[in-house]
């Protein structure tokens, strides 16, 4: 029989706490049904999921779960006592009589007792573009989230004023506008290659990241007017010029004392140097950094540095913003949802938010379904991966109709649990198609009638944080993370790099043609705006911060065929 020990012991194996006054109902709906423990919380489970979407029991619920489920039950019990011949009464089988034994010995000497299939009704109530997933336990919201009290603050501000004003206004159906956006491809006019992952040659990717070195060491030479450079290991006591790629000779961190400069093959056979720093009053370096050194090398065997250069930061590409009217961009990163549930409250919130100020253009980057979350890896999803992220796009797609002027461009994310995990990553895929959301992949480059937008999903600013050293620089640290980015002409100059980077698809895909004139950068930083040697260089956070909410970005550009005004806003979802 059930008891209130057994009864809270089973809904604790499903994570669920019930208040005493449902746990003496429970107990009493057990002993008037004649169930045990166990069976009455795997009813109250399945009548759960497919009725009140995974809620825990409350005396309202219960009542409507005893309608549903044992209303039927009694009914039929009844209507086979009417039809049922008592025991010992005479039954006439093919015209013979005889004496019916008791039912239990009947069942069991003639019929084999299977379990009865239970149809499974689907509320008429239910969203069909929920996109909770189905789990094996109820999925409940966040209790921090749901009760904040800063939705929709503005938290900084960048810009005109005049713009700033105007960015706060929604769209209506009627705002559309002309656009033409397409990626920029590289050089060989692709914007992805098929590859191999995996199958790497060393000598191929030695040769692909010299190559690197070569390139942008002539760049920043010719930006800093150095005519020429010799070979990391040739003696000498007067000034000269080496160029290479910044390393770490040491199992840990770097530091000034363990610095590395690997010289490219044409002029050092890429053998490397150590270098000291002591004689440096200003740098800011980090491992895959390609530099440029001034200064002495007496044995051939350690460079002394007396100043470093490593600006190769391109101009801004010539843009004809041919538009008439304002651009007005959101720029969102995931987790999409909170780390204590698969709910997806904030997906929902910032489809709400699309759907009242229908912006132009929406740049959404994952993960949407990240790895790392506690219920993907408990493995509690019934459903696949694929299959969740199928609902997310549907919930995205429904945007078709409700804000036409909106575009949503998503890019790939290699934390995402139905992807794959390399890097730079190619676009997702899935069999739903809708007209407004199109795939691209992490990193990017896409031309909005002129206007460079770069984006990637990888957090570049903290990866480079982590292993950065610096003396002498000041200012703005964020800004001078960001411009790693903009004068290595890179998404990801690290090297060695914490993610699966592929050094084919690094070369082709993460380089930076010019420097954008918005560059996204999403990151654990806290969020930011900043001006950059000309470029706008936007940290929208993310989404979801653990169990709470996060942030994205609202931007507004209004141009003509000679200047650019941008506006952006750092909002709460």
């Amino acid at each position: 029989m059930a008891s209130e020990e057994l009864v809270t012991e089973q809904f604790k194996f499903f994570g669920i706490n019930v208040e005493q006054d449902v746990l003496l109902k429970c107990v009493n709906l057990c002993e008037e049904n004649n169930i045990d423990a166990e069976t009455f919380i795997e009813q109250w489970m399945a009548f759960s999921l497919n009725y009140v979407n995974g809620a825990s029991p409350n005396l309202e619920n219960l009542d409507l779960f005893v309608r549903k489920e044992f209303s039927k039950r009694r009914t039929n019990a009844s209507a086979k006592e009417t039809t049922r011949p008592a025991a010992g009464k005479s039954l006439t089988v093919y015209g013979a009589k005889a004496t019916s034994p008791p039912d239990s010995e009947v069942l069991s000497s003639y019929v084999a007792v299977t379990p009865k299939r239970v149809k499974i009704e689907k509320d008429a109530t239910t969203n069909p573009n929920n996109i909770v997933p189905a789990t094996y336990s109820p999925t409940v919201g966040s209790a921090k989230y749901a009760s904040r009290t800063n939705a929709g603050t503005v938290v900084h501000s960048y810009g005109d004023e005049k713009l700033l004003q105007e960015l706060g206004k929604a769209n209506s159906s009627n705002d559309v506008l002309s656009l033409k956006i397409t990626q920029v491809p590289n050089d060989d006019d692709e914007v992805y290659t098929k590859a191999m992952l995996g199958f790497e040659l060393l000598h191929e990717k030695a040769s692909t990241f010299d190559n690197h070195i070569r390139y942008i060491s002539q760049y920043i030479m010719k930006k800093a007017g150095v005519k020429e450079s010799t070979s990391v290991r040739h003696k000498t006591q007067t000034n000269v010029y080496v160029a290479g790629r910044i390393e770490c000779d040491a199992d840990a961190r770097l530091n000034a004392k363990c610095v590395v400069l690997q010289g490219t093959w044409e002029e050092s056979l890429s053998q490397s140097v150590p270098v000291d720093f002591d004689n440096v009053y200003q740098y800011s370096l980090f491992p895959g950094q390609v530099v440029v050194l001034r200064g002495i090398n007496p044995r051939g065997d350690r460079f002394i540095a007396q100043e470093v250069y490593c600006d190769a930061i391109q101009p801004l590409p010539d843009h004809k913003f041919d538009i008439a009217g304002k651009l007005s961009m959101v720029a969102v990163a995931g987790p999409y949802t909170t780390s204590d549930n698969m709910a997806y409250e904030p997906l929902k919130d910032m489809v709400t938010y699309i759907n009242t100020h229908k912006p132009h253009v929406v740049i959404m980057t994952g993960p949407f379904i990240d790895s790392e979350h506690s219920k993907v890896k408990d493995n509690t999803m019934a459903e696949t991966f694929s299959s969740l992220f199928g609902k997310i796009l549907d919930s995205l797609g429904e945007l078709s109709n409700t804000s036409p002027v909106t575009k949503i461009y998503i890019v790939s994310n290699l934390k995402d649990a139905f992807h794959v995990n390399v890097y730079p990553t190619p676009p997702y895929v899935s069999r739903r198609k809708h007209p407004n959301i199109h795939f691209v992949p992490d990193p990017c480059t896409l031309t909005i009638n002129g206007i460079h937008v770069g984006v990637t999903s990888t957090d570049i600013l903290m990866h480079i944080s982590q292993e950065e050293i610096s003396l002498g620089t000041g200012g703005d640290k964020l800004s001078r993370l960001a411009s790693h980015v903009l004068s290595q002409q890179t998404y990801y100059p690290l090297c060695p790099a914490p993610v699966p980077l592929d050094a084919a698809l690094w070369a082709a895909h993460a380089q930076l043609q010019a420097s954008p004139h918005l560059l996204v950068l999403p990151s654990n930083f806290r969020y930011f705006v900043k001006d950059v040697n000309g470029c706008v260089v936007v940290n929208p956070e993310h989404l979801t911060k653990g169990t709470g909410g996060g942030t994205f970005t609202r931007v507004l550009i209004d141009s003509d065929n000679a200047t650019k005004r941008i506006a952006a806003q750092i909002v709460r979802i």
